[in-house]
């Protein structure tokens, strides 16, 4: 009796949580949809195990991050909170069993939205996010067909997996552009300066210098310090201490390319993701400084994104290692220099 007691309350909970989501959201058609979907995966989860900590593990991250995007007050401490919560459970929590099922309604959705938008539509000084994340894409889809010939086609997975995480990625940046915009409009450059032209990467047919590849001991070793990292930069960004994110970052940066060098392999996405967090660090703390403080929880936030997805795009630089090793340089050549240090 008990266990259907915390059913119906469960399911009460639930309908009450999607009937206040469709009229609050109804502004926001892309949050409200995944919203929907996202507790729709909780209400499954809960079907398989009716205890209300599974609920108040997901469920509630999920509304809470969908529910902030009608805020239209000052990016606060809750909402940086609401959000950093969100992207540790969409990209970092690969432990929990609907991990997997959060990256599909994000990717399906980013793949409605990149469809749905010529890249001419998009406006790259009202969206800088959106726009770096669909060059990427654009450029990895081009680039595709070269790598896919000269490897037979074996490369096609590898491609698959990255334009799938940058896919999961485009749903969540039309809500930082939304709000860089609103810091803009005060006059405050908010992600001006985080992102790099795609124009200037290497050709797809640049040789490699190094093409080895991690053993079994070496991916060990990248995952327990991508974790240590991860966790130390997050506790950082938490308290808004941008200064020990960059040096994190740069011990990281080092770490990774002493692991290069002794492995005779590539890890440039992971590379790029970490320069990429030192570089938003840098700005966040110059813009903290120029306007008193006024940025720090939107910088917290957008550097979370980052920190959370470090591992789970790394496991792009270890499918493509055996390419490198037949001289393809798939990711390595595909990815801008980041200015940082």
């Amino acid at each position: 009796m008990r266990t259907f007691n915390k059913n119906c309350l469960y399911h009460i909970m639930l309908a009450f949580m999607l009937f206040v989501g469709s009229s609050v959201l109804a502004q926001d058609p892309i949050a409200n949809n995944l919203r929907e979907q996202f507790m729709q995966l909780s209400s499954f989860e809960q079907l398989q195990d009716p205890s209300p900590e599974k609920f108040d593990a997901a469920a509630a991250r999920a509304v809470s991050f969908f529910d902030s995007q009608q805020n239209s007050e000052e990016f606060n401490e809750t909402t940086a909170e609401i959000w950093s919560g969100f992207f540790e459970l969409t990209f970092a929590r690969d432990d929990d069993e609907n991990f997997s099922r959060r990256l599909e309604v994000l990717q399906a959705e980013g793949q409605r939205q990149h469809a749905a938008i010529p890249p001419e539509a998009i406006d790259h000084e009202q969206k800088p996010f959106t726009v770096h994340v669909r060059e990427a894409l654009e450029v990895n889809r081009a680039r595709r067909q070269y790598y896919e010939r000269i490897s037979n086609g074996a490369t096609r997975k590898v491609s698959l997996l990255y334009t799938s995480l940058e896919y999961s990625l485009l749903p969540l940046t039309s809500f930082f552009d939304r709000w860089a915009h609103k810091y803009r409009r005060a006059g405050i450059p908010v992600l001006r300066d985080d992102f790099v032209p795609m124009a200037n990467i290497s050709s797809a047919d640049k040789p490699l210098l190094r093409r080895g590849m991690l053993d079994r001991a070496g991916r060990r070793e990248l995952r327990k310090m991508l974790r240590a990292w991860q966790w130390k930069s997050g506790l950082a960004a938490s308290r808004k201490d941008f200064l020990k994110v960059q040096l994190l970052a740069l011990n990281a940066v080092h770490d990774l390319r002493q692991m290069e060098l002794r492995h005779n392999c590539n890890l440039a996405l992971t590379i790029h993701f970490v320069e990429s967090v030192g570089l938003a660090a840098r700005n966040a703390d110059r813009l903290s400084q120029q306007y008193a403080k006024r940025t720090d929880n939107f910088y917290r936030a957008f550097i979370a994104i980052q920190i959370s997805g470090v591992r789970l795009f790394s496991k792009v630089d270890l499918q493509a290692q055996p390419f490198h090793r037949a001289g393809i340089g798939i990711i390595v050549n595909d990815l801008p220099a980041i200015p940082f240090p």
